[in-house]
């Protein structure tokens, strides 16, 4: 690890410390994995940390479904997989189904030698202190996969990451799950709060424009059409409607997508009907769960969630 690298960890783990001191915090300041459901993986040349019953080594063939859970901004990776395993009763080694969740580390948090995001920029594809886009890490993973039916699920920021990811990425998953976020990728510069000047309202996470690095890829008419042929379920909480909420996202982009996450959930999905037709609720439907806010166990463990995982 080189000098820089070592001052840049020290700085974000001090920084982490600071804020969780300030009563700030919208998370834990260090995802811990460690113990028997902690493993790692190469991919992309650096390490990435994974919770999961059993590491990829010990899978055997009779494992035929792979549910990849993405974490919040709290980077709590093991506490996604328990949400996803209890709420489909998954018992180790019981199945033809198992679970994997990701940990899209920090420099506050990164295995030595590995990938260390922005705590804010992994949803967007954007690169590691490696120069590896998440995108590409999770291409990679899927990738070591093999030959499985993939259904990729995120809470949250995870949320975020599933939905871009679903349109940057030339891989086909059997099915995405976008699970409470605070913005969308959206396809036209059209929105339906006027926020006035916004430069960046249309820009890479928010919208197409000015997109760099992994996103660039591909042109904005692909990316349109590769997320219309995509099977999409989204779950919202119709309590995850504070507009206070601490970890939500209260740039002018995503305030123009709507006043907190529900109702960005419903402008969102009435852009879709716009930009691909009617046809597309059949294939991205909106699930609104009832009494539920911004609560990754409670949303999977409702009958909608349970239906957008099984299926």
């Amino acid at each position: 690890m080189t000098r820089h690298r070592r001052a840049a960890r020290a700085l974000g783990a001090l920084i982490a410390g600071i804020v969780a001191l300030s009563g700030c915090s919208t998370g834990p300041p260090r995802a811990s994995i460690e113990g028997r459901r902690g493993h790692t993986i190469i991919l992309q040349g650096h390490a990435l940390a994974y919770c999961a019953d059993a590491g990829l080594e010990r899978w055997t063939a009779s494992v035929t479904r792979v549910i990849v859970a993405v974490h919040g901004i709290d980077r709590n990776a093991c506490g996604m997989l328990t949400a996803v395993t209890s709420a489909l009763g998954i018992t180790a080694g019981e199945g033809d189904t198992a679970v994997i969740a990701p940990l899209f580390a920090t420099s506050a948090d990164a295995t030595p030698g590995g990938h260390a995001w922005d705590p804010r920029g992994w949803p967007a594809g954007e690169p590691a202190d490696t120069g590896v886009s998440s995108y590409a890490v999770m291409d990679a993973l899927v990738e070591a996969l093999g030959p499985r039916e993939i259904t990729l699920v995120g809470f949250s920021a995870g949320g975020q990451l599933v939905n871009r990811y679903a349109s940057a990425s030339p891989h086909t998953l059997h099915r995405y799950v976008v699970v409470n976020p605070s913005s969308y990728l959206w396809f036209t510069p059209d929105r339906p709060i006027g926020v006035g000047p916004c430069p960046g309202v249309n820009a890479w996470r928010y919208g197409l424009d000015e997109r760099q690095g992994y996103p660039a890829q591909s042109d904005a008419a692909t990316l349109r059409a590769r997320y219309g042929a995509r099977t999409v379920h989204y779950l919202i909480g119709a309590a995850d409607d504070d507009p206070r909420s601490a970890s939500m996202d209260r740039s002018c982009a995503a305030m123009a997508q709507g006043a907190n996450r529900e109702a960005r959930a419903l402008h969102y999905h009435r852009h879709l009907i716009e930009v691909f037709g009617p046809s597309i609720e059949a294939q991205q439907p909106l699930h609104v769960v009832s009494g539920i806010g911004h609560n990754v166990a409670a949303m999977l463990a409702s009958p909608e969630g349970r239906e957008a995982l099984r299926g």
